[in-house]
């Protein structure tokens, strides 16, 4: 459920918690906006469900009212919506870095495996925000145009996390314009399959460490010999 916009002041006892965060220096605004993304992407991290994560909370792991939440976000979902983006820009952006400097397609696309599972075993546990949490909602965006269906109505939504999504079909799709002999020229269902393959094998030495794993570079090698994306003979 949506949280209202607090009309009253903060419960008594509250003060004192929130006196420890020193106030930011007039124009700083944008700081504490970070700092309230920041704490949501930590608490989505440790939550159960997404939808556990309320403004309240939020606010008190960032040291303020909700009333200063509310200054930057429009309601919960706006606030959740928004650290869940970040993520994914983050998450997007570390894979194009570690395929910036690659110009063979295969090689590019295994660096982006190894910085997949590098994000994943990172501490921050933005993976579990992404790709272990359910997802809340699609989140809509503006598209720049209309698109008129058959009701006349103009709409575009997107499930957040497609650009890294479509990034991944780029890389598929150079490997087969490459001579990769696969069972399927579909880059989209190719995506699909790296994606389901590449987060098992990440996930469950996240949640079963105990165990005895081989090296996931090893895993990852072999996941592209057997969709067949690798050089041909």
């Amino acid at each position: 459920m949506t949280d209202v916009a607090p009309s009253s002041p903060a419960a008594p006892g509250t003060s004192h918690s929130l006196s420890q965060r020193p106030r930011n220096p007039r124009g700083q605004g944008d700081r504490l906006r970070e700092e309230l993304i920041a704490a949501a992407q930590d608490l989505l991290a440790e939550a159960a469900h997404p939808d556990d994560v309320s403004i309240r909370a939020v606010a008190r792991r960032a040291g303020v009212s909700p009333t200063a939440a509310y200054r930057h976000f429009s309601d919960r979902d706006d606030l959740v919506m928004t650290a869940i983006h970040s993520c994914f820009d983050e998450f997007t952006e570390e894979l194009a870095v570690a395929v910036a400097d690659v110009d063979n397609p295969f090689d590019k696309l295994r660096a982006a495996g190894r910085a997949y599972f590098a994000f994943a075993q990172a501490g921050h546990g933005h993976y579990r925000v992404l790709f272990s949490n359910p997802m809340p909602f699609e989140m809509e965006h503006d598209l720049g145009h209309d698109q008129t269906g058959s009701d006349g109505a103009a709409a575009g939504a997107e499930m957040a996390g497609s650009t890294a999504f479509e990034a991944l079909i780029g890389l598929v799709q150079a490997c087969l314009d490459a001579g990769a002999q696969t069972r399927t020229d579909d880059a989209t269902y190719l995506s699909f399959q790296i994606w389901t393959w590449v987060h098992g094998i990440v996930d469950l030495r996240i949640t079963h460490p105990g165990m005895d794993w081989p090296p996931a570079e090893r895993l990852l090698d072999d996941l592209s010999v057997a969709l067949g994306l690798v050089p041909p003979d």
